[in-house]
């Protein structure tokens, strides 16, 4: 069961704005290596982000101000995504992935 009360997990939002987080990355809340972001650009500036830990279950789901930089990836149904990140959990290592190729770019 998903633990949608923590603001710790925001955290992780900042470490992707500037760039400093790679992914998988240590929880805010339970310290371990399993922490994952996924952001979705729905027009212009404006879009959502999730972010969660598979070890410890502790999520956040949001709406924000997506940087310029970010593109939306091509293998996620965005209609498949509710807030807590279930099927995203799923997908998971090919988000990641994907979320640190256009970190380093």
């Amino acid at each position: 069961m998903w633990k949608d009360d923590m603001d710790e997990m925001d955290r992780l939002w900042h470490g992707f704005l500037d760039k400093t987080e790679r992914f998988p990355c240590k929880c805010p809340v339970c310290r371990k290596l399993n922490a994952h972001i996924y952001v979705h650009r729905y027009r212009g500036q404006k879009g959502s982000v999730w972010m969660w830990c598979s070890e410890c279950h502790h999520c956040s789901h949001g709406t924000v101000m997506i940087p310029e930089w970010w593109k939306n990836d091509d293998f996620i149904d965005i209609y498949k995504t509710v807030s807590h990140p279930d099927f995203l959990e799923m997908q998971k290592t090919a988000i990641d992935s994907y979320v640190n190729k256009v970190l380093d770019n």
